[in-house]
C-alpha cells in the first residue's frame, strides 16, 4: 500500500533494483515441458490477490449503515472494523515480512490468501459483532502476509529492465480495488446483502489461489530486510518526520473515506446504491491522482508537488465542511458539489503517494527503498488513526465534526512539513556541497 491501495513506488522515482542471487533472472522455464517453454507469468495472478486484498480492506466502508443495522452496532463501531484492520496490517507486514524471510514463496503466497479467503467466509457467516472483528483480525494476517510477499516475487520474476513495470502491474492491484473492487462491492451490498460482498472478496482470493498454484515458479528468496534495518531507515534524517507527516495526510483522507457512507447519506440523502456511484467517483479520481502526482513531483520536485496536493486536500475538507454547514439536503446541488469534492480530495490524496517517495528518494540515504518500504505501513497507521478520529467524531459530534477533523489532519501536516524543511536546509547545503566536490560522475 503502500497505501492503503497506495504502492510503495510511484511514477516519479527511479531506482536501480539489485539483481538477486548471481546475476539478472532469466524467464522461467518449465521443467517438465522441455526445453525453450516458458511457464506463464505469475504478474497478472499476483495483480489479482492485490486486488482482492485491497478491495478487501475497504469494502465495508461503503456499506457501515448496513452493517451496523444488521449487527446492532453504530455507524462508528462498525468504522473500526477498517481501523483494526489497518492497524494489524501496518504493524504486522513488516514484522510477518521478516519472520517469514526463509520460506518458500509460491506456498507463503497460497497460504496467505487461503487465510484471505477463510476470513471473508468466517465474516460472511458472522452472527455478530465479536465474530466479525476477528474475520477482520485474520483478514488483515493474510494481506500482511500476501502483499510485501507479492511485491518481492514481482520484483524477482522479471528481468531488470522491466521490475518497474512488474511492480507496478501488481501494485495496479490496489489501485484497481480502489476504482473498482469497492465501489463494485458497495453495489452488491446495495442490491443484495452486506455479507454477499464478504463472499465476492472470498471468491476473488480463492481464484487468485487457483491461478497462482498454476502458474507460479519456484522464486530465489530474496534478501531479508529485518526490522532492525527498518527502523534505522525510519531513523535517517529527515525520514520520520515524512513519514509522520504522511501518517497525518492519510489519516485526515481516511476519516471521510471509512464515513463515506453516512457523509453521503447525510449530505445528499442518496441510497448505499448512490454511496457506490459515490465511491465510483472516487476511485476514477485516484487513478488519475497517482498519474497526476507522479507528473507534479517531475515537475515541481517531491517536496513542492506534496506541500500543494495537501494544500489542495485540506482546502477540498474545508470546502466540504462548508458545503455539510450550508447546502440544502436532498437537492442536486448537493449531489453534484458532493462528487466534484470527493474526487478532488481523492485526486490531490493520491497523488501524494508518489510525491511521498519522491521525497524520500532525494534524501541522502544509504537505502532509500528500505525507508520507501516504511510508507506502507505508515499509511495503513494512517488509515486506523483516521476511522479512529473519525468514530468519535461521528459518536459526539456530527459529519461537520468528521470534516474537521480531517482539516485538522491536514494542517498538522502541513505544519510537519514546513519544520522538516526548515530543519534540513542546512544539511541540504552540506549536500549540494558534497556533490560539486565530488562532480556529475562520483558519489555512490
Amino acid at each position: 500500500m503502500s497505501t492503503p491501495g497506495k504502492p510503495a513506488g510511484g511514477p516519479a522515482v527511479r531506482l536501480r533494483l539489485p539483481a538477486h542471487g548471481s546475476g539478472d533472472p532469466e524467464p522461467t522455464r518449465s521443467g517438465g515441458a522441455g526445453r525453450g517453454t516458458r511457464r506463464r507469468s505469475p504478474l497478472p495472478a499476483l495483480a489479482l490477490g492485490a486486488f482482492a486484498v485491497g478491495t478487501d480492506s475497504l469494502i465495508i466502508s461503503g456499506l457501515l449503515d448496513r452493517v451496523a443495522a444488521d449487527l446492532a452496532v453504530s455507524p462508528a463501531s462498525a468504522g473500526q472494523l477498517i481501523s483494526v484492520f489497518a492497524l494489524l496490517y501496518a504493524v504486522g507486514a513488516p514484522v510477518l515480512a521478516t519472520l517469514t524471510s526463509r520460506g518458500d514463496r509460491k506456498r507463503l503466497l497460497l497460504v496467505a490468501l487461503a487465510i484471505l479467503v477463510l476470513a471473508n467466509v468466517l465474516g460472511a457467516l458472522a452472527p455478530d459483532y465479536r465474530v466479525l472483528m476477528a474475520s477482520r483480525v485474520l483478514a488483515a494476517v493474510g494481506s500482511a502476509l500476501y502483499l510485501p510477499c507479492a511485491l518481492a516475487v514481482a520484483v524477482a520474476v522479471a528481468p531488470v529492465h522491466r521490475r518497474g513495470r512488474a511492480i507496478a502491474l501488481v501494485a495496479g492491484g490496489l489501485s484497481a480495488a480502489t476504482a473498482l473492487g469497492v465501489p463494485l462491492g458497495t453495489l452488491v451490498g446495495a442490491v443484495g446483502d452486506w455479507r454477499l460482498t464478504l463472499v465476492l472478496v472470498a471468491v476473488l482470493a480463492a481464484l487468485a489461489t487457483t491461478v497462482l498454484a498454476l502458474v507460479m515458479p519456484r522464486v530465489e528468496t530474496p534478501a531479508v530486510v529485518t526490522v532492525r534495518q527498518r527502523l534505522a531507515a525510519a531513523a535517517q534524517p529527515g525520514v520520520l518526520v515524512a513519514l509522520l507527516s504522511y501518517l497525518l495526510v492519510m489519516a485526515g483522507e481516511f476519516t471521510i473515506f471509512i464515513f463515506v457512507a453516512p457523509v453521503a447519506m447525510e449530505i445528499t440523502g442518496v441510497g448505499t446504491a448512490g454511496v457506490g456511484v459515490f465511491l465510483l467517483v472516487w476511485g476514477v479520481a485516484a487513478v488519475l491522482g497517482s498519474a497526476v502526482g507522479g507528473r507534479a513531483a517531475d515537475a515541481f520536485g517531491g517536496t513542492r508537488a506534496y506541500a500543494i496536493l495537501v494544500a489542495v486536500l485540506c482546502a477540498g475538507l474545508v470546502a466540504l465542511t462548508l458545503l455539510a454547514l450550508f447546502t440544502p439536503r436532498d437537492s442536486r446541488v448537493a449531489v453534484g458539489l458532493l462528487a466534484v469534492l470527493l474526487a478532488i480530495i481523492s485526486m490531490s490524496a493520491w497523488g501524494v503517494s508518489p510525491a511521498q517517495n519522491h521525497r524520500i528518494a532525494s534524501l541522502d540515504l544509504p537505502e532509500p527503498t528500505v525507508a520507501m518500504s516504511l510508507n506502507g505501513s505508515f499509511s495503513y497507521l494512517g488509515l486506523s488513526l483516521g476511522g479512529v478520529a473519525g468514530g468519535l467524531a461521528m459518536e459526539h459530534g456530527s459529519v461537520v465534526a468528521l470534516a474537521l477533523t480531517g482539516v485538522g489532519a491536514e494542517v498538522l501536516a502541513l505544519a510537519l512539513l514546513a519544520g522538516s524543511v526548515v530543519l534540513l536546509r542546512p544539511a541540504r547545503r552540506g549536500w549540494a556541497a558534497r556533490d560539486r566536490r565530488i562532480g556529475p560522475t562520483g558519489g555512490r
